[in-house]
């Protein structure tokens, strides 16, 4: 059988918020389809470039944030679709973004993806144990993983 694997990349992006000293996850939300569940900045990645190269163009293609420092790879999750034989596996990092980025703001998706021309809504999140996110980010999306959003300051 033959199987295509195709190489994604996920962006949780933190920054301290000045005022509680607490960190924040950027989440976006689909200012003309509401119907789809918040989400975190990603995609595909192009043949030949690397993940983090991926991942950086991504981020600034859906947000318009640049050059944010990756502080670690939180791992990777492969998710399989039988009736096509196709695997995506999505390579998730915990990137850092500066304490005084805007707090909210919207950004017209650009680049050659199925995504360009969508108007994303971008805010800051400080999550609480039971909040979750949809499909593979959300196994990531615990104290485990992401100790900056459960810890006191």
């Amino acid at each position: 059988m033959n199987y295509r694997v195709s190489e994604r990349v996920g962006a949780f992006l933190i920054r301290k918020n000045d005022s509680s000293s607490l960190y924040e996850l950027l989440l976006f939300k689909h200012v003309d389809y509401a119907q789809v569940p918040l989400q975190i900045p990603g995609g595909g990645v192009d043949p030949g470039e690397s993940l983090e190269a991926a991942l950086n163009r991504e981020i600034y293609e859906e947000s318009g944030l640049l050059n944010l420092p990756i502080i670690r790879k939180l791992g990777a999750l492969d998710r399989c679709w039988l009736d096509t034989k196709n695997t995506a596996r999505r390579h998730y990092f915990l990137l850092e973004a500066p304490s005084d980025t805007r707090d909210h703001w919207e950004h017209i998706v650009h680049g050659t993806g199925a995504d360009s021309g969508l108007r994303f809504a971008y805010f800051w999140h400080r999550p609480t144990r039971e909040f979750t996110l949809t499909g593979g980010c959300a196994s990531f999306l615990n104290p485990f993983h992401l100790p900056e959003l459960y810890e006191a300051p």
